[in-house]
């Protein structure tokens, strides 16, 4: 990518992460409803594990894409890159956090 497109297509990438940490956590509050009303006695799926790879494999594109950041970080300047970062640890931290 030209030097002039690469903020653009770094931004674009942050914005896609995002998107995908909302389904996830929207995904993680439908397991925990489920949970409760399991406690009524409705049915309830207890496999993790579909939940759990969703959550690594984001983890792995959000570190992916901030090693990216980083090795990018003269191109993206002194006034995106603090923007970058604070974003990047807003999706880490309401990942972990749900």
């Amino acid at each position: 990518a030209a030097p002039q497109e690469l903020p653009t297509l770094i931004l674009e990438a942050v914005k896609e992460l995002e998107a995908a940490k909302q389904q996830v956590l929207k995904r993680i509050q439908i397991w925990k409803r489920q949970q409760q009303l399991a406690g009524n006695g409705a049915p309830f799926e207890e496999n993790l594990a579909p939940l759990q790879n969703r959550c690594e494999n984001l983890v792995e594109v959000y570190f992916q894409l901030h090693q990216q950041v980083m090795a990018a970080s003269a191109e993206l300047g002194a006034e995106l890159l603090p923007r970058l970062l604070e974003r990047f640890d807003e999706v880490l931290s309401g990942l972990v956090k749900r």
